[in-house]
């Protein structure tokens, strides 16, 4: 059954996609068609002011663009790569829709003259970037939509809307990845709250970076891709009553090194890209590295002019796959930019700015239901608007035909799923390493070990090394696991792994607290904890035929044919610690502790493991020392190991959160 929070979101979703939303005075309306066929015309560029502000037509066509008073007595522009350009005063506002008829600006191939190869021109069109392109950041706003489709089922998974600041670096810094502010969001989750294929598509703010195409310079317009690619001149056609090359290419013949096929549109004047559409072939399909098994992946991006340069209008990303639980998912981006700003202003401030890893479903933004009634969006289609509704009219039968009984235990009782997810925030992992102070003089070290009744018997004479320090890490399968209590406490447990001429294993387990010194920006943390720590540093003595099947140490059974033998030195004791700790993401931390070690216990113990069989049913035990049949002597005197563990510890370690 639905909760109360879910009812509340459903209800938000119907007044987003009927007709009776929330309007001001100054939204236009209107409905872009053929106008020879009548047919509604999706993804026309329909602008005010030269662009300054805008909008795109959605599936059927249709528009809503929100109108400052300052632009009233501006022009209103449709164009369409294909269509003539259409412009007309703006109407007085408030008014009816608006129905707007595009002509087909034909354009016959044999009209175009191409002198030389096809190549050519969109090696052109590469090279004249600079010229047609900002070389200086620009700022656009915009407007994000994502969402999830169960294809067996046709129902929707999921929808997200979003206003985005995007910051473009300049076209000649390709590899300037820019950055991402979400100004706004809503959204509703449609998932049963019990299942657990919870897929999570992270970077789709991003899109308006990661599919620009002419800004990335992706493989099918770079110069060391060029010789994987066919180039071939498809049609002549128009956009803003000017001739446009329209370019397919693909995979030359017998290539698998390209991962794209598609068409290019080029400005027969000025070479500026006007848009692309292409798709991943499926050796591309196969070379990307993805969770899921995908079956389409497809992507179109347009650009619209404005002062003298080409910028980016939409991006549209389009995918088809079945999710690690066997779900064949429709997921669906479009970006649609708003709004053009190419006035220089400072750079957000970290804490403002997404991350690529962040997962958009997740974005804990606060909903601003004033905000989005006079912003522009791009209008969701009928088919959405239908799908949407009768989910959520089924969803509110369901609740209506509950019973109280059940209606209060769903109320009550947070699932399963929420539960973990809530669990999974809470922990972060990650490796560490270190240095322990070690006393360590170099010594001639005789063991012996016969333990009475036994056939078993070791004997070695090592001389260990001299050290002042040893080298820690938390090895190849255990981690530093970190939970958070409260927003600046935590608790920890991390393993020890002394590597080198002396070797070991030891833990360390505690509390944390952080305190961000750095409000508002990049998160700079002061630690302060205490801990309690143990650890064992030995000397390996070497290994030695067992023929006792029923040999037991210290009550362990050891019936291997190979055990190895070392001397340790054992410690443990309180551990405070004082650090310091960086986010370098929103998912990613380093952090730098010191502690002193306060002792409880010391001892020398004799440290004995199988070395032959199955690995993971091997026994080991730890003996103390003294014990009978035991011996260790230090340059020829019965005495300790000539090693022991030193006060100052020192810790660096990575976290990464779970979610």
């Amino acid at each position: 059954m639905m909760s109360t929070l879910r009812c509340l979101l459903l209800g938000w979703l119907v007044l987003l996609v009927g007709q009776g939303w929330a309007q001001t005075t100054q939204v236009l309306r209107g409905q872009v068609l053929d106008a020879e066929t009548h047919q509604p015309i999706p993804n026309a560029q329909v602008g005010v002011a030269d662009n300054r502000i805008g909008t795109s037509t959605n599936a059927d066509g249709r528009f809503a663009l929100n109108v400052p008073p300052a632009y009233s007595q501006e022009r209103l522009t449709v164009a369409l790569i294909g269509y003539k350009n259409y412009s007309q005063p703006l109407p007085p506002l408030p008014g009816p829709e608006l129905r707007i008829a595009l002509k087909i600006a034909p354009a016959a191939l044999g009209e175009v003259q191409v002198t030389g190869s096809v190549l050519g021109i969109v090696q052109e069109a590469v090279a004249r970037i600079p010229q047609n392109y900002p070389v200086r950041p620009t700022r656009l706003e915009g407007f994000f939509r994502e969402s999830d489709e169960e294809l067996e089922r046709s129902q929707y998974r999921y929808l997200g809307e979003a206003v985005l600041k995007v910051l473009k670096a300049p076209y000649t810094q390709p590899k300037d990845d820019g950055e991402i502010v979400i100004e706004q969001v809503r959204k509703v989750d449609l998932q049963s709250k019990t299942s657990f294929d919870n897929t999570g598509w992270y970077a789709g703010p991003f899109i308006p970076h990661r599919f620009d195409f002419v800004h990335n310079r992706l493989a099918f317009i770079n110069a060391n891709d060029f010789k994987n690619y066919d180039y071939k001149l498809a049609d002549l056609t128009a956009y803003n009553d000017r001739p446009v090359y329209v370019i397919e290419f693909g995979p030359k013949p017998n290539n698998t090194r390209a991962d794209f096929a598609g068409r290019l549109y080029i400005d027969q004047q000025s070479y500026a890209f006007l848009a692309a559409e292409w798709h991943r072939t499926p050796a591309g399909i196969k070379r990307e590295y993805i969770t899921f098994d995908s079956e389409e992946r497809a992507y179109r991006t347009d650009y619209q002019f404005y002062a003298g340069r080409w910028h980016l209008k939409s991006v549209w990303y389009n995918t088809v796959g079945k999710t690690g639980g066997g779900v064949r998912l429709h997921h669906l981006s479009e970006f649609l930019t708003t709004a053009i700003d190419t006035a220089q202003r400072p750079a957000p401030r970290y804490t403002e700015k997404a991350q690529f890893q962040d997962v958009f479903r997740q974005t804990a933004v606060r909903y601003d239901s004033a905000f989005w009634k006079n912003y522009t969006t791009l209008l969701p289609p009928e088919q959405l608007r239908h799908a949407l509704r009768d989910q959520a009219r089924q969803a509110q039968a369901e609740q209506l035909f509950a019973g109280p009984t059940s209606k209060a235990a769903a109320a009550a009782k947070p699932g399963a799923k929420s539960i973990f997810l809530a669990l999974l925030g809470c922990l972060s992992y990650g490796p560490s390493g270190g240095l322990l102070p070690l006393h360590a003089s170099a010594a001639d070290v005789q063991m012996t070990f016969a333990p009475e009744g036994s056939s078993f018997r070791a004997e070695a004479q090592r001389r260990t090394p001299a050290r002042d320090y040893a080298f820690w890490n938390s090895g190849y399968f255990n981690f530093n696991i970190q939970a958070n209590l409260t927003k600046n406490v935590s608790a920890y447990y991390l393993t020890r792994k002394v590597s080198g001429s002396y070797q070991g294993r030891g833990l360390e387990t505690g509390l944390t607290y952080e305190h961000n010194f750095n409000r508002g920006h990049r998160p700079i943390y002061g630690r302060l904890g205490i801990s309690y720590s143990m650890q064992r540093v030995g000397y390996d003595f070497g290994t030695f035929d067992n023929a006792d099947e029923g040999l037991r140490v210290a009550g362990t059974k050891l019936n291997a044919d190979k055990i190895s033998v070392a001397v340790q030195e054992f410690t443990d004791g309180w551990l405070p610690r004082l650090g310091v700790g960086v986010e370098v993401t929103h998912r990613l931390a380093v952090a730098a502790d010191a502690g002193w070690l306060l002792p409880w216990h010391t001892r020398s113990e004799l440290h004995l493991a199988e070395e032959s069989g199955f690995s993971l049913t091997r026994s080991e035990v730890d003996l103390p020392l003294p014990a009978t049949g035991a011996t260790v002597l230090v340059n020829n005197t019965p005495a300790a190991a000539p090693w022991s563990l030193g006060r100052p510890m020192f810790t660096l370690g990575i976290q990464y959160r779970l979610r």
